[in-house]
């Protein structure tokens, strides 16, 4: 009786101390401080990727609303408001106000990477690592804007195809924007699900040569008819 009371008092003990640990556990610093986790980095991915994104949401609003104002207002002057169209020559008369705000979002951009990132490595491995970073913020980016972007062009081109091919382009810039502040001279090592290579290393060399505004003015003329 004796040595039974002594196994179900240790069983006890040991049950409460069970408890208390399972009552102290924190899932976010398991994950945070798992080996195996932390060996492949997918923890401090994660993690990085989102403060960036997360920093980069008030410029991303604001080329959203920027972008809706000015096609607005070029709409206004055009007389085309009622009917909810634009040309492309309208569009060009409101892309160097667009590409300011580009601009102006891939510098505060190419600031957090570099903070939370740091510049672009010299080493092969390292170097893997940090583009791979890029490609899963360039689809974070995709996923929680393109949708905004797209509804915006929407509203002024009629046509829902033309609309999307002109809503990529924009986000294509907008990405090649703050590659190119960051640093990077070329996109072959980026690996992302929704975005062209082709298209972005375009807006990349444009972005270099000065040329962006033709560069866009272009890519929308190839979308369709002048009248879009």
């Amino acid at each position: 009786m004796q040595i039974c009371q002594q196994k179900c008092g240790s069983m006890l003990m040991k049950e409460s101390k069970i408890k208390i640990k399972m009552g102290e556990f924190n899932y976010n610093e398991y994950v945070k401080n798992n080996r195996l986790l932390k060996e492949n980095n997918l923890y401090e991915e994660e993690s990085d990727t989102e403060e960036i994104v997360g920093e980069l949401e008030d410029e991303m609003k604001d080329i959203i609303n920027g972008l809706n104002q000015e096609l607005s207002d070029v709409s206004k002057d055009e007389g085309d408001i009622n009917e909810g169209l634009l040309t492309i020559a309208s569009i060009g008369i409101a892309l160097p106000a667009i590409i300011g705000l580009i601009a102006k979002a891939g510098k505060a951009a190419s600031k957090v990477i570099n903070k939370v990132l740091g510049k672009k490595p010299t080493e092969a491995e390292l170097e893997d690592a940090w583009f791979a970073k890029l490609g899963k913020i360039a689809d974070d980016l995709h996923h929680l804007y393109m949708r905004p972007i797209e509804r915006v062009v929407g509203k002024f081109v009629k046509d829902k195809d033309k609309a999307h091919k002109i809503s990529k382009i924009i986000f294509h810039v907008i990405v090649a924007t703050f590659l190119v502040a960051s640093g990077v001279t070329a996109v072959k090592a980026i690996q992302a699900k929704n975005i062209s290579l082709t298209t972005l290393e375009s807006a990349l060399t444009a972005i270099k040569g000065g040329e962006i505004q033709a560069f866009i003015a272009d890519a929308i003329a190839e979308t369709g008819a002048a009248d879009i």
